[in-house]
């Protein structure tokens, strides 16, 4: 329960962060990342599952334990990108729009590619309203509110920013410990072969930002942060009504653990980086 509760103010803090640091001229010319967003959409729903797809078979991970990976490697949209967008020096506002793209379409996508893996059938009504919901609260209010906080009232919201970015920090923090104190001991009972697997799934999704090379450092950063952090809340609630197997839910967290990890590492990566034009 405290895990969720934390994950949740990581989520909301993360995008309400997020909204503070979009300047308003980084709004008037969103049109020039439509190439981006597009890049984006299908490396997250197409190129990136059929990978990690492959990898686990190659690997020969557990039925359930990849079954866990993949659904993570196909749930992309987490809110906490926005935080590393921020660590990684990213762009704010090409942030806030692959987040919103790509939360706003896993809605569909990917219980849609989640069923094609399981020989399953389509659209489900009622799971796509609960994930728009949870979706729209958690992500896309924060998000807003940030920014009319910003455009409104800078000169309040402003010192503040930093405070809201600290405290999303605090929460990743802690979440990550309490992933490891809770579930550390079963996790590591999975086996070498699904941390590896979840570590090469974790490593493909933090890959996108290297392909644009004739970007800034803050687009490839931030299309590489958004991508590696996947949204557990949307696996965690598809492998409960789908899979209701202890080893899959285990295996999702792990996957969480490892994820955080290396995108932080990442994020130091791009953070350290000179400012060049390839």
């Amino acid at each position: 329960m405290l895990i969720r509760i934390v994950l949740i103010l990581l989520s909301l803090s993360s995008m309400y962060g997020l909204g503070l640091r979009i300047e308003k001229k980084e709004l008037g010319s969103w049109s020039k990342f439509i190439p981006i967003l597009v890049f984006a959409f299908f490396w997250n729903f197409g190129i990136l599952p059929v990978c990690v797809f492959f990898s686990g078979k190659l690997l020969g991970v557990s039925e359930l334990a990849f079954a866990a990976i993949f659904l993570c490697a196909a749930s992309p949209g987490g809110a906490s990108g926005g935080l590393f967008v921020l660590r990684a020096k990213g762009n704010p506002a090409l942030g806030g729009m692959l987040i919103a793209l790509l939360n706003g379409a896993n809605t569909i996508l990917t219980p849609l590619i989640f069923s094609i893996y399981q020989g399953g059938s389509g659209f489900n009504f009622d799971l796509f309203l609960k994930l728009f919901l949870i979706g729209t609260f958690l992500q896309g209010l924060p998000l807003l509110l940030g920014l009319l906080s910003k455009y409104f009232f800078p000169k309040f919201f402003d010192p503040i920013a930093p405070w809201v970015e600290r405290f999303s920090s605090f929460c990743l923090i802690l979440s990550i410990l309490l992933l490891i104190f809770q579930y550390g001991e079963f996790a590591l009972s999975l086996g070498w072969i699904a941390w590896i697997g979840a570590s090469i799934a974790v490593g493909f999704s933090l890959l996108p930002g290297i392909f644009l090379f004739n970007s800034t450092k803050e687009v490839r950063a931030s299309l590489s942060m958004v991508s590696g952090i996947r949204s557990l809340s949307l696996a965690l609630l598809l492998a409960e009504l789908h899979l209701k197997q202890s080893e899959t839910l285990l295996t999702v967290l792990m996957y969480g653990t490892v994820m955080y990890l290396l995108s932080a590492i990442a994020a130091e990566f791009w953070n350290g980086k000179k400012k060049i034009q390839i």
